[in-house]
């Protein structure tokens, strides 16, 4: 069974937030070639919390921390404050550890640096859709 299948069967839903297409797109073919739903493409951290607000019972969100409008921090912040986090894998070319701390300190899940690799996004994500999520 692939990756992006949950064991009822029915695949895991993933929102992707990036301010890039091309990045967006290839996350989502990478995503998708695991057996994953792409439900929604956000290019803004407003895009995002209006989605997230729509679609709460979302699996897994990708997000880049620089996102326009409302940036990422600020929009994982925001999520945060509605209740349930959901599952988080930062996906930037963001790199410092302080900050990177601070936001697995808070709950986001994992995150990658930039540029993607095929085999780190699926072990992430396969991971990240395993989890527990915290409350």
């Amino acid at each position: 069974m692939k990756g992006g299948v949950a064991p009822s069967g029915r695949p895991y839903q993933v929102i992707i937030a990036e301010n890039s297409k091309f990045q967006a797109k290839q996350l989502a073919q990478i995503l998708e070639s695991e057996g994953y739903e792409v439900v929604g493409f956000a290019e803004t951290g407003k895009e995002l919390l209006n989605m997230y607000k729509e679609n709460r019972k979302v699996d897994l969100i990708t997000l880049d921390l620089h996102l326009p409008v409302i940036d990422g921090f600020a929009a994982f912040y925001e999520m945060k404050d509605m209740g349930v986090l959901p599952r988080v894998i930062v996906i930037t070319d963001e790199n410092t550890p302080a900050v990177m701390k601070t936001l697995t300190d808070d709950g986001i899940m994992d995150y990658l640096v930039k540029p993607i690799k095929r085999e780190k996004v699926l072990e992430k994500a396969n991971a990240t859709v395993r989890k527990t999520i915290k409350i």
